[in-house]
């Protein structure tokens, strides 16, 4: 079992939900999926006026999502790269309203200035991603006041089983 990350990327932070980083397995070879850490903040110029931003891990369905296809960095260079797919800088959101799918896994308020990391304590605390087609895990991002000059920035590490 290999360690992977892949950096989080939403350039824009505005007052409705742009996912950051997509993570999902693919054919022809499926993996399940274990997210053992997310890191996030935001970088860029702050707003005059204090205000917080919210963070959400959903499921949801890759569907018609387009960004920039990253491949995520293995943790141990003898490791081979992963099998999974990985999209961040996104340009079309991935369906959030299918039944079954959308659903906030985590959310978290935190203020402009501030930085959160999340960790699994043990495996039986992962974020899974099944193997199979179209399934997939967002992390996302609002501004309550829309702070366009604010970049949303972090890390998703992940093990492939």
């Amino acid at each position: 079992m290999a360690n992977y990350a892949a950096p989080l990327l939403n350039v824009s932070v505005i007052t409705t939900f742009r996912t950051a980083g997509l993570l999902f397995s693919n054919s022809p070879t499926p993996r399940r999926i274990q997210i053992y850490e997310i890191e996030f903040g935001q970088a860029g110029a702050l707003n005059s006026t204090d205000i917080q931003n919210l963070w959400d891990v959903s499921r949801c369905a890759t569907g018609s999502a387009t960004g920039s296809a990253v491949v995520p960095n293995s943790l141990d260079s003898g490791d081979v790269s992963p099998l999974s797919q990985y999209l961040n800088g996104i340009t079309a959101e991935p369906t959030m309203t299918t039944a079954g799918f959308g659903l906030t896994i985590k959310q978290w308020g935190i203020n402009q200035r501030g930085s959160y990391r999340w960790r699994a304590l043990d495996d039986g605390d992962n974020i899974i991603i099944p193997a199979t087609a179209q399934n997939a895990i967002a992390v996302r991002e609002l501004s309550g006041s829309g702070n366009a000059s604010q970049t949303a920035v972090g890390n998703i590490s992940f093990v492939e089983r």
